[in-house]
């Protein structure tokens, strides 16, 4: 269980260290939100060596051209598609940050 923390111990916390509280969110968003987006890329880079493909367009081009059947690969093909749409959100909000 992730105990909670109150306001006012990371309000102290982010003077001792030198940042506003608002500075210190902001740097702590930007980190989750990096290490997801890295996450999500890895998860990308392993699919797309896989099928030796880049984008999930790709993948719909291995089923019409016969190369991977869809019964087989259709969980994989979701799943590539998914990481494609958390990848944008994760770098759309990065950008935000920044």
């Amino acid at each position: 269980m992730i105990a909670t923390i109150p306001q006012t111990e990371i309000n102290d916390f982010a003077v001792k260290i030198g940042y506003s509280p608002q500075e210190l969110l902001r740097q702590s968003l930007i980190a989750f939100v990096w290490n997801n987006l890295q996450n999500v890329k890895t998860e990308i880079f392993h699919i797309q060596k896989q099928y030796k493909i880049d984008t999930p367009l790709d993948f719909e081009k291995l089923y019409e051209q016969g190369t991977v059947e869809e019964k087989d690969t259709w969980k994989d093909y979701q799943r590539f598609d998914h990481l494609f749409y958390k990848q944008e959100i994760l770098e759309t909000f990065l950008r935000q940050l920044a």
